[in-house]
């Protein structure tokens, strides 16, 4: 049997499907930036900054750019903006919707950045509720 025929099968295991992200781990973004390198770290599929920019069809410079524009913005550089006709495609190729959770969650107002100050009741009813919930996950 020719490898071609022994790894043909496993073609039609490949999830092609979009996962959400921990939503804490989103929670904790500020800036759309941070989503996006999120979303590129937690990637199915490991890839370095030339086979994103690559694949996305720009050069690494303006990759670098897109990725690091929460830092660009604090040092009054010119404000750069993800096209957000990308963002469906960079999230099927890295396999997970970090962006469009941040996106949500923002909106929401549910990012850890734009709460007010937090009770030690409030804080200690997330943290069980999250607690249960990566209990029923484990089970």
């Amino acid at each position: 049997m020719s490898e071609t025929q022994r790894t043909m099968p496993l073609m039609g295991a490949i999830d092609t499907e979009t996962r959400d992200v921990d939503p804490v781990a989103i929670a904790g973004c500020s800036h759309w930036a941070q989503a996006l390198r999120l979303c590129l770290q937690q990637s199915r599929v490991k890839r370095d900054q030339r086979s994103w920019a690559d694949l996305l069809g720009m050069s690494v410079g303006t990759l670098n750019t897109l990725m690091n524009a929460d830092h660009h913005a604090k040092r009054g550089a010119r404000v750069r903006h993800l096209d957000m006709d990308l963002v469906a495609e960079i999230e099927a190729l890295a396999g997970n919707n970090a962006i469009s959770q941040y996106q949500v969650m923002r909106k929401a107002r549910q990012l850890y950045c734009q709460r007010g100050q937090v009770s030690p009741e409030q804080e200690m009813a997330e943290l069980r509720a999250r607690l249960a919930q990566l209990e029923a996950q484990s089970a």
